[in-house]
This record gives structure tokens, C-alpha cells and sequence, in this order.
């Protein structure tokens, strides 16, 4: 008979992230978001306070917990996308094209996240609390197209204007696919091409 392999220290750690995160989102949304204290979700997660903290620096974090590794894919999918056209210099078109493909990689995460927790971007978008640390975020993923597309040899100037635009048309395509996810990466693909086309 065969045996299961024990869980891993790190596979322990993301399932204890992971139940805190759906003990929050479900709290949060029977109850709203101010309303819900750290012990709450500590206790329905079935984990001490301290646990949490260990994982999350507040509550507001447990919905965004996963930018880290969503930077680190955006950089990467920067970097495959740019690999024929580097050095991009004082190119935006090229830096554009770039970013295009690099967000419909994130738009494919990005919406089966949603998916899978169908509850959370109508949370944060009925809580004002909420909707200022996701814009916070997505400064952030601005900042990581930016750094990105500098370190493929596009000049400052036009890697920040790349990053800036790109990340209208993601937030458009987000925007029209808001109550169907499934159609995050089309919808940011048809952002982008209705750029390109006044170009």
C-alpha cells in the first residue's frame, strides 16, 4: 500500500494562508469589512492571532496577498515578450507590444483568481478602504512593467509612458469584464488593439 507524501513545511504554510483567506472573504462579506476584526478571522480559520500575523501584516493584506508572486510573473512574461526586440530604447510602440503580451499572462491569473473567489473584486469595489489599497497595488504594477521594460534597454522616459498607458488598457479590459472574468484576457486584448489602431 502507498502512502500520501507528507505535506512540506512551505505546502503547510500555503494552506494555512489559504484558510485564512477564505475565513476572511466569507466574514467579510456576511458581515462588510469594517466590521470584521483580525480575531474573527483568526478563529474561524481555527488559528491563533499570532499565526495570522505571521502570514498577514493586517486584514486588508489577506486580499492582496498574492502581489508578490504576480510581479514576479509580470517581470518574467516582461522579459519572454521582450527577448527578439531588447535593446526596446526610445520605442513605445515596441514597449507597448511588449506590455501587451506580458498582461494578457496576468489577466489568465488574474481571472482564475476571480473565479475562484467570486465574492472578492465586489468587495473591494463597495469598500472604500479597499478600492485605496488596490489603487495602491496597482501603482505597483506599474512600477514592476516600468523597472521591467528599463532593464530590456528601454529608455525611462518611455518605459514609465509605456507602463502608464498599459496599464489604462488593462484597467478598461477589467472594467468591461468586471462581472464575467473568463473574459479578463480578451477584454484587455481588445483594449490594447484598439490602441494599436490609432496608431
Amino acid at each position: 500500500m502507498t502512502t500520501s507524501p507528507r505535506p512540506t513545511r512551505e505546502s503547510r504554510q500555503e494552506q494555512t494562508r489559504e484558510a485564512i483567506r477564505h475565513a476572511a472573504i466569507a466574514l467579510f462579506v456576511d458581515h462588510g469589512f469594517d466590521a470584521v476584526a483580525v480575531a474573527d478571522i483568526a478563529e474561524r480559520a481555527g488559528v491563533s492571532r499570532s499565526t495570522f500575523f505571521r502570514h498577514f501584516p493586517d486584514k486588508a493584506d489577506v486580499l492582496f496577498h498574492d502581489d508578490s508572486g504576480s510581479h514576479l510573473l509580470l517581470a518574467r512574461a516582461i522579459a519572454g515578450a521582450a527577448r527578439s526586440r531588447a535593446p526596446l530604447g526610445d520605442s513605445l510602440r515596441a514597449c507597448l507590444e511588449v506590455l501587451h503580451s506580458a498582461l494578457l499572462v496576468l489577466a489568465d491569473t488574474k481571472a482564475i483568481q476571480a473565479i475562484r473567489y467570486p465574492a472578492l473584486e465586489q468587495l473591494i469595489a463597495s469598500t472604500p478602504q479597499l478600492q485605496a489599497c488596490s489603487l495602491v497595488k496597482e501603482r505597483g504594477y506599474t512600477d514592476v512593467m516600468v523597472e521591467a521594460l528599463i532593464d530590456q534597454g528601454a529608455e525611462p522616459l518611455i518605459a514609465r509612458q509605456a507602463g502608464h498607458v498599459a496599464t489604462a488598457c488593462y484597467d478598461s479590459g477589467y472594467t468591461e469584464a468586471f462581472h464575467d472574468p473568463e473574459q479578463l484576457s480578451d477584454a484587455v486584448d481588445r483594449a490594447f488593439r484598439r490602441l494599436f489602431a490609432l496608431a
